[in-house]
């Protein structure tokens, strides 16, 4: 049996959602299905234009609720976090999918809207096949401990501190 591994996209560089799009890419090529969940951010980057045109064989939702998150999130915006949890552990266990993402998924553990105990049982219980990819600026030690690959996206020089706005079609 194929076995799946955790892996980890982190860092405050630019990158980590674009990864984990290659990998989906990647996996859907070799026809695989995947599920592709995006948390705390809109759903008007264009490459959701393109996630969402790959169904049936790629499963695209998103968990939000408002403009870019600054500081904590709205009540409205935790409750629907709460809930969208409760989606992922169903879609770990539905066996239906070969590759989950969970991008932008570490913000729900660093505010502690999502129980880190409770989730690395999660992933540690996992179908033994089951790739999950996770997206974040920063991880939890014991979810980098637990993971197999880990990636860290390290900004060096950026245009935004330039003063050059997100791009269509390049940043969003």
């Amino acid at each position: 049996m194929r076995k799946g591994y955790i892996q980890l996209y982190i860092g405050d560089g630019k990158g980590k959602t674009t990864a984990v799009i290659g990998l989906a890419i990647r996996a859907l090529g070799a026809d695989l299905k995947v599920a592709f969940l995006q948390f705390f951010k809109p759903d008007t980057s264009s490459e959701v234009n393109i996630l969402k045109q790959f169904a049936p064989k790629l499963l695209y939702k998103n968990f939000h609720t408002e403009g870019f998150v600054r500081g904590r999130p709205s009540i409205a915006l935790q409750n629907l976090i709460k809930e969208a949890y409760n989606f992922v552990k169903d879609l770990i266990y539905s066996h239906h999918y070969d590759l989950i993402i969970l991008d932008e998924f570490l913000y729900a553990l660093n505010w502690q809207l999502v129980e880190l105990n409770d989730f690395l049982q999660l992933l540690k219980s996992r179908p033994p096949g089951l790739e999950i990819a996770i997206t974040g600026r920063t991880a939890p030690q014991e979810l980098i401990d637990l993971a197999d690959l880990v990636t860290e996206m390290k900004n060096i020089k950026h245009y935004y501190e330039r003063g050059v706005k997100a791009r269509w079609g390049i940043e969003m």
